[in-house]
């Protein structure tokens, strides 16, 4: 896998934990954006959760890296959801309306339940 983040698989849905607290370097975000793009069409229509619950600081970057994510788990047939935002990474999701295109969830289980009522 990648040191840039792990994946759990639960209920079929692929969760997505980032490895740093702070996603704010821009060389950190393109490295882990290829490799999640690659591994979204590798599994080919899976549903995806991103955990950011260990996540303390998220650039504007980060937010493309997520955008770029949807659309290629959207384009591979799959459903991508957050879960765990902070207080300020939700405000800045809203700020730029992201909200409106990927699934925003208080924990994991609730993103994964959202996932799986999508199948």
């Amino acid at each position: 896998m990648s040191s840039n983040y792990s994946v759990n698989v639960i209920d079929g849905v692929h969760v997505i934990e980032l490895s740093r607290s702070d996603v704010l370097d821009t060389s950190y975000i393109n490295r882990v954006q290829q490799e999640l793009v690659a591994y979204a069409a590798e599994k080919h229509g899976a549903s995806m959760v991103v955990d950011l619950s260990s996540v303390q600081f998220l650039s504007s970057t980060a937010l493309g890296l997520l955008l770029a994510l949807h659309q290629a788990v959207s384009k591979a047939g799959g459903t991508l959801g957050v879960a765990g935002a902070e207080t300020e990474v939700h405000k800045a999701f809203k700020l730029v309306k992201l909200h409106k295109v990927v699934g925003i969830h208080d924990t994991v289980r609730e993103a994964v339940d959202a996932a799986l009522k999508k199948r």
